[in-house]
């Protein structure tokens, strides 16, 4: 399993109603699709995280700043997706707590 697709899982997991889309390339195997966009029905925000292998690290970004940041781990991605998100306090099903990450060069 791909660390993207564990990112994912523990997403969905914590949010049943979030949606995880990678980017449709016109040429698969050519070009690069390793992006992906998480978007909630409760948020207005689109946040991506990016990885040429859908591995660590990720690059992430939100719709609402130009900030870009790094995740390291599986742990972080969750935690920048779920922070990004706006979704800053614990829901009974979600483990994960945002913490604090550094920026990207």
């Amino acid at each position: 399993m791909r660390d993207i697709d564990a990112i994912i899982d523990r997403l969905r997991l914590a949010y049943p109603d979030i949606s995880a889309d990678q980017l449709a390339v016109l040429h698969p195997g050519i070009d690069d699709d390793g992006l992906w966009f998480f978007r909630h029905p409760e948020s207005d925000v689109e946040f991506q995280l990016e990885s040429s292998t859908g591995a660590c690290p990720f690059l992430a970004e939100s719709s609402t700043s130009a900030e870009r940041l790094t995740a390291d781990t599986i742990e972080q991605a969750v935690a920048l997706v779920v922070a990004g998100l706006g979704f800053t306090g614990r829901r009974p099903n979600n483990p994960f707590k945002p913490n604090l990450l550094r920026k990207s060069a």
